[in-house]
């Protein structure tokens, strides 16, 4: 047995050595190491991506809030394979789902501590960009099972796909049709009748300051509006937002008791995002949404009670738009219901 141990073995060059050393791995090879490198480098590929299109391309579309935390999901499932044993390949691990949520997780915050994008936006649009992610790494993990548990087939596909991301960037960027307007509607009954309303709704109204998560976090609201008679007779509403923002909004429609439209010439700023920096450069906040007009119409009901209605049109030029739209109707029916309530508070009550 010491024998055959000490017996001497040739290297490739034919020279005789008494034992082999052993291959030692390398240190990301196990789990732990490979989980730190699979999060640190996919989260930098994915913000690489996503500063291509929000700073070179000033674009917030389907290919940065799909196609980039796909290629981030699928880069976290190369990197976390790369070293692991063809036989411990499965079509889904579930410690990958880990690795690919702290992966985008450090996107987020990479995207945040550059000055590039703010807390809210970056929780707003996570959930669509984790779902993204994970459908990422299934698909690299696909391609992995598929071609016989090679974990290294996946790389030329993400290389590919990190080279064309700038070329589909600009296509879409090119291509985008404009946004269609979109109306929220929002109705409440009040139990005073169109006169009494109508009365309410013409003089200075303050909107109480208690508001939900995301208006307290930086999200513009009203918070007084008053209506007034210009030069020329020309009526205007003026509108003051959290923040200190002001707006002038010219009266488009006067029925007295039935109508009050405004245009919005210019939207305000729409929130301020949470950063650890003063001012961030996210151009988002500037032209992606815009409030074409607000409405409020009064219906008579029996009783003497009447239906109070506040409608905005809005366009938005971010996509996914039923996805995007989802949050924008939320905080406008949210801010509908405030104006209605204090409304509807002063006309029985007051």
């Amino acid at each position: 047995m010491l024998t055959e141990l000490n017996e001497p073995h040739s290297d490739p060059d034919g020279k005789p050595q008494l034992f082999k050393r052993p291959a030692v791995a390398p240190w990301y090879s196990g789990s732990a190491g490979s989980a730190v490198v699979a999060v640190g480098g996919a989260g930098l590929l994915g913000a690489l991506l996503m500063a291509i299109s929000t700073q070179g391309f000033e674009a917030y579309g389907i290919t940065l809030f799909v196609f980039s935390p796909l290629v981030c999901g699928l880069a976290a499932s190369v990197l976390y394979n790369l070293n692991r044993p063809a036989k411990q390949q499965r079509f889904f691990r579930p410690a990958l789902a880990v690795v690919v949520t702290l992966a985008l997780l450090c996107t987020m915050g990479l995207l945040i501590m550059g000055g590039i994008e703010g807390l809210i936006c970056v929780l707003m649009a996570f959930p669509v960009g984790l779902v993204m992610a994970i459908l990422g790494a299934i698909f690299g993990q696909g391609i992995a099972v598929a071609l016989g548990g090679s974990t290294r087939r996946p790389v030329p596909v993400l290389a590919a796909l990190v080279l064309v991301y700038p070329a589909l960037q600009s296509y879409e960027s090119q291509n985008t049709p404009p946004p269609p307007p979109h109306e929220v509607v929002t109705r409440r009954i009040i139990q005073a009748p169109p006169a009494q309303v109508w009365a309410v709704l013409i003089q200075p109204v303050h909107y109480p300051r208690r508001v939900g998560l995301l208006f307290r976090a930086g999200v513009a609201y009203p918070t007084q509006t008053a209506l007034r008679v210009v030069a020329g007779g020309r009526r205007e509403l003026r509108v003051a937002y959290s923040g200190s923002a002001v707006a002038h909004l010219p009266v488009t429609s006067w029925v007295p008791g039935r109508e009050l439209q405004f245009e919005v010439p210019v939207t305000p700023e729409p929130m301020k995002e949470l950063s650890p920096y003063p001012r961030i450069h996210a151009p988002h906040l500037h032209g992606y949404f815009q409030v074409n007009s607000g409405t409020f119409r009064l219906h008579p009901l029996p009783g003497g009670r009447t239906l109070l209605e506040a409608r905005t049109v809005y366009q938005h030029s971010i996509g996914p738009r039923d996805y995007w739209q989802l949050w924008s109707d939320y905080l406008l029916d949210d801010m509908h219901a405030r104006v209605l309530t204090t409304i509807q508070r002063a006309a029985e009550y007051e």
